[in-house]
């Protein structure tokens, strides 16, 4: 299979919340990587987008199974045309055939449902990314808490004074690329997922292309 045809296959609605969800994990994998390998210990908001990214794989990979695993049950369901069926039958019959085509095609319905989600949740990347990005540069200011405090008592504050914290902030990027921080590549790569979430939605399954 060329390189064409699997770019093709995996960004229609039946394949693309794997695809979808492996990205996300591919861009997970890189930030924790920044962390181990670079010294790079993520703010409160990359913890955010992180979470996020999560989210992302999880949709991505339960969309395509309960997808493909209904498809699979359905997919001998009936194996004759629409003409057939207008011409052949009529009736009860008729009416229950049509019933089960209209259930044959559920499988492409419920893939457009979990290419949606994903879309939706890589929309939700790409605007917390974005706002993260735009802070950094100093475009606006937002509330970033380092930590929650409602449980902190007077003898962890002072135990926490003989005890060195690596506090990170949010409106400083830790590291860039061509002038670009980390959040405002996540802002690019979340943006062009949702893009291709979208796209998938008006494509045929790969079942029916193939």
């Amino acid at each position: 299979m060329s390189e064409r045809t699997l770019i093709d296959v995996w960004t229609r609605p039946d394949r693309w919340p794997l695809a979808g969800g492996a990205a996300a994990l591919a861009l997970l994998g890189g930030a924790y990587a920044f962390e181990i390998f670079g010294n790079y210990p993520p703010c409160p908001l990359c913890v955010e987008q992180r979470w996020i990214h999560i989210w992302a794989t999880v949709a991505g990979a339960i969309g395509f199974a309960l997808a493909q695993t209904l498809r699979r049950s359905h997919a001998k369901i009936i194996q004759v045309s629409a003409t057939t069926l207008r011409e052949s039958l009529r009736g009860w019959f008729r009416s229950r055939l049509q019933a089960a085509y209209a259930l044959y095609q559920a499988p492409g319905a419920l893939s457009r449902v979990a290419s949606g989600v994903v879309g939706a949740i890589f929309a939700w990347s790409a605007w917390t990314a974005g706002r993260h990005a735009g802070m950094e540069y100093g475009w606006w200011t937002i509330d970033c808490q380092a930590t929650d405090v409602s449980g902190v008592s007077v003898d962890s504050v002072l135990e926490s004074l003989n005890t060195a914290a690596n506090v990170v902030p949010c409106d400083e990027a830790a590291w860039t690329m061509l002038g670009v921080s980390m959040a405002g590549y996540n802002f690019l790569f979340s943006a062009a997922l949702c893009l291709i979430s979208i796209i998938s939605l008006f494509r045929s399954p790969s079942w029916r292309t193939l």
